[in-house]
C-alpha cells in the first residue's frame, strides 16, 4: 500500500494540491505536498487502529478539501473514494481467518482475533455509499468481494490496478546475472527458485519447502531462495538435511529486484491475495511464474502460455516444477511473454485511470454546486 500511495502522490501533486494525512510519510520527492501527521502507536494493533481512526477523523474535520480519498476503512469522515487493497470480509470468507488460528501464543491469537473483528466492524460501518461514495478495487477479485459484501452498485466499484516498475524489475543479461549471483552467494549454474514475501503461512512457504525436498534429488542444480521475514528457525527445520545447503533464507532485502534478477522460477502458492505485486514484479523480471489463482494473478497469467497456475499443495507444485526444471531453457519464453503483458501495467497507466475517476467526481460535484449556488468547489485541497 505504501508503494501505491507514493507512486500516486508523486504524480497527483503535479496536477492538484495534495494533503497527506497519515502517521508517517516517506516520499522520494515530497516537494509541494502538505503533510499532516496523525499521532499513532505501533502496538497493540487493535488499539492503533482505533486511535488512528479517532484522531484522523477529528483532524480531517478541519482540513478543507474538494476530494477525500482514503486507503481502507480507516476514518469515519465522508469520503469520495476509498481504495481497498485488502477486503477483510472477503479474506475471512475465503480462509476462515486462518491467521488467528496459526498464531502459536494465546496473546497473539487474541490480538489477531480482535484486530480482525475490529476491521470487519469498521468495513461494515464505513463501506456504505452515504459515507464512502466509491470503493476502488485493486483487482477484479476484490471488486467481486466488495459487491457481494457491501451495498454498492457495480458502477460505484471501479477497478484501478496497481502498477509495476518494469524498468526496475527486468531480466538481467547473462553476464550481469552471473556477477550478481556470485556477489549474493548463489551458484552461477544453479536453477534458482525464488519465494518472496512475509506472512509465510499464508504465502505457502511450507508447501514450497516440502516440494523442494521431493525435487532436490532429481535436480541437483536446483536451489531455493527465500526472501522476506518470518519464523526462520521453524521453516529451516522443514528442509531435508541432505539439501540444507541448497536453501537460502535471505531475510528482508532492500533491493528485491536483485533477487528477482538472479532467479529463474518464481513460486507463489498463496492462499489469498488481493493484488499480488510480487508476482507481477516476478513476471516483469522475466521469471517463469507458478502461482495459485489469487487476486490480480488471475488477470495476468494465461496457464501454459505465460506462466502456470498451481494448487496450494506440494503434489501440484512438484508436478509443475518438475516439468519446468526438466526444460528450463525451453520455458524461458513464458517469462518473456509475461513481461510483455506486465509492461502495459505501468504506474502512469494506473494514475491515468485514477485521475479520470477524480475528474468525473469533481464534475459531478461542480454540477451540484452550480445547482445549489455553492461556488467554493475547487478552492481547496483535493
Amino acid at each position: 500500500m505504501e508503494r501505491v500511495l507514493e507512486e500516486t502522490v508523486i504524480r497527483l501533486k503535479e496536477d492538484m494540491n495534495v494533503v497527506v494525512a497519515a502517521s508517517s510519510m516517506r516520499l522520494r520527492d515530497s516537494r509541494g505536498v502538505r503533510f499532516i501527521r496523525i499521532p499513532s502507536i505501533r502496538r497493540p494493533f487493535p488499539v492503533m487502529m482505533l486511535l488512528f481512526a479517532f484522531l484522523g477523523t477529528i483532524r480531517l474535520l478541519f482540513v478543507r478539501r474538494d476530494l477525500l480519498h482514503t486507503t481502507g476503512a480507516i476514518v469515519w469522515n465522508r469520503a469520495d473514494f476509498t481504495t481497498v487493497h485488502f477486503c477483510h470480509d472477503g479474506f475471512v470468507k475465503a480462509t476462515g481467518d486462518a491467521r488467528s488460528r496459526r498464531n502459536r501464543s494465546f496473546l497473539r491469537r487474541l490480538n489477531s482475533g480482535i484486530a480482525t473483528r475490529l476491521a470487519l466492524w469498521m468495513e461494515r460501518a464505513i463501506y456504505k455509499p452515504r459515507r464512502t461514495a466509491s470503493l476502488i478495487a485493486v483487482s477484479q477479485r476484490v471488486r467481486a468481494e466488495l459487491l457481494e459484501a457491501f451495498p454498492y452498485r457495480e458502477e460505484q466499484v471501479p477497478v484501478v490496478r496497481n502498477g509495476v516498475d518494469a524498468g526496475k524489475f527486468r531480466p538481467l543479461p547473462p553476464d550481469a546475472k552471473s556477477l550478481l549471483r556470485r556477489s549474493l552467494g548463489v551458484p552461477e549454474r544453479a536453477q534458482a527458485l525464488l519465494f518472496m514475501g512475509g506472512d509465510w503461512p499464508r504465502k505457502g512457504l511450507e508447501e514450497t519447502i516440502r516440494a523442494f525436498n521431493r525435487l532436490a534429488g532429481d535436480f541437483p542444480d536446483a536451489v531455493l531462495l527465500v526472501v522476506g521475514s518470518g519464523d526462520r528457525e521453524k521453516y529451516a527445520a522443514l528442509v531435508d538435511g541432505k539439501h540444507r545447503d541448497r536453501v537460502m533464507f535471505a531475510g528482508r532485502q532492500p533491493r528485491p529486484e536483485e533477487w528477482f534478477g538472479i532467479s529463474d522460477v518464481f513460486v507463489a502458492p498463496s492462499s489469498y491475495e488481493t493484488f499480488s505485486l510480487v508476482v507481477h514484479e516476478a513476471a516483469a523480471s522475466g521469471l517463469v511464474v507458478l502461482s495459485t489463482r489469487v487476486g490480480g494473478v488471475e488477470e495476468l497469467i494465461e496457464h501454459g502460455k505465460n506462466g502456470f497456475f498451481i494448487e496450494r499443495n506440494e503434489d501440484s507444485i512438484v508436478r509443475t516444477l518438475a516439468g519446468v526444471l526438466s526444460d528450463l531453457e525451453g520455458h524461458r519464453a513464458m517469462g518473456a511473454s509475461a513481461r510483455r503483458k506486465v509492461e502495459q501495467m505501468t504506474w502512469d497507466a494506473a494514475y491515468r485511470d485514477l485521475a479520470e475517476l477524480y475528474r468525473r467526481r469533481l464534475a459531478r460535484k461542480a454540477a451540484v454546486s452550480a445547482e445549489t449556488g455553492n461556488t467554493r468547489l475547487g478552492r481547496h485541497y483535493p
